[in-house]
C-alpha cells in the first residue's frame, strides 16, 4: 500500500495492529523468542530487549472481564486493575497468554494486590518504584531495581545481557521514542493536519509493532508526508 496516496488506510492499519499482532506473537513464540508483558511505561523495556526478548503492552481495554476478576480482587479496586487481572485470568488476552514473564510495578496499592494474585498463574517480577526523582536514595533504589530486573531476565531466559546489547537496545528505543514524538507533535499544527483520533490510532497501535526498525521507518515517512501535505495547503 502506498503511504503517499493512502494515509487514512495507514492510520487504520495502526488501529488494527493489536489484533494483527496476535498472529505475529504466535510466530515469535514458534521461533523461540521470549515475550515479556507489561502494563506500565515505567518498565525499562531495554533490559528484556537486550536479552533478545520482545516486550508487549498487555490488555485492559474493556470491562468484559471485570466480573471474573471480582471473584478474586476486592470490588472497590479501580476498573483498570480489575480489567487487567481479568484478561489475564481468563486467557482472553493472547499477549498475556503467550508472555513468559510479566513485569509489574508498584504504582498503586491496588496493582500490588493484583500482582500478588497474578503470580499464582504467571511468572511475575514486580519493580519497586521510588516516590521521587530528586534525591540520591531514590536514584539508588531505581538503579538497584533495574539490576534486579536484569538478573531476573537473565535467569528466566538463560541469556546474559552484555553492555553492548543494552546500549544497542537503548539506542533503538530512543529512536522509536523520537519517531513517535515527532509524529505526535503533528497535533500542534494550526490549523490541524490530522485528527486526534488518527494520532491515537498510530501512537497506540505502535505498541503492538514488534519490528522496531520497520516501525521507525514507517513513522518517519508518515510524519514527513503529513507535514508536506500540510505545508502544501491540505488541511483536516
Amino acid at each position: 500500500m502506498s503511504l503517499i496516496t493512502d494515509l487514512p488506510a495507514i492510520f487504520d492499519q495502526f488501529s488494527e495492529a493489536r489484533q494483527k499482532g496476535f498472529l505475529t506473537v504466535m510466530d515469535l513464540k514458534e521461533r523461540g523468542i521470549p515475550l515479556v508483558g507489561t502494563y506500565c511505561t515505567f518498565m525499562p523495556q531495554e533490559i528484556p530487549m537486550a536479552a533478545g526478548a520482545v516486550v508487549v503492552s498487555l490488555c485492559s481495554t474493556s470491562d468484559e472481564t471485570i466480573e471474573e476478576a471480582e471473584k478474586d480482587l476486592p470490588r472497590n479496586l479501580c476498573p483498570l486493575i480489575k480489567s487487567s487481572y481479568g484478561f489475564g485470568k481468563t486467557d482472553k488476552c493472547p499477549y498475556f497468554y503467550f508472555s513468559d514473564l510479566v513485569v509489574g510495578e508498584t504504582t498503586c496499592d491496588g496493582k500490588k494486590k493484583m500482582y500478588e494474585y497474578m503470580a499464582e498463574f504467571k511468572p511475575v517480577h514486580v519493580m519497586q518504584l521510588p516516590n521521587s526523582v530528586k534525591d540520591d536514595a531514590s536514584r539508588a533504589l531505581w538503579k538497584a531495581e533495574m539490576l534486579r530486573l536484569q538478573k531476573t531476565v537473565e535467569e528466566r531466559f538463560g541469556h546474559e545481557i552484555s553492555e553492548d546489547a543494552l546500549r544497542d537496545a537503548i539506542a533503538l528505543k530512543n529512536r522509536e521514542r523520537r519517531a513517535l514524538a515527532n509524529f505526535y507533535h503533528l497535533g500542534q499544527l494550526n490549523p490541524p493536519a490530522l485528527s486526534g483520533s488518527d494520532i491515537l490510532k498510530v501512537v497506540y497501535g505502535a505498541t503492538f509493532r514488534f519490528d522496531k526498525e520497520a516501525l521507525i521507518n514507517e513513522l518517519d515517512a508518515m510524519t514527513a508526508r503529513v507535514r508536506q501535505q500540510w505545508e502544501e495547503g491540505q488541511r483536516l
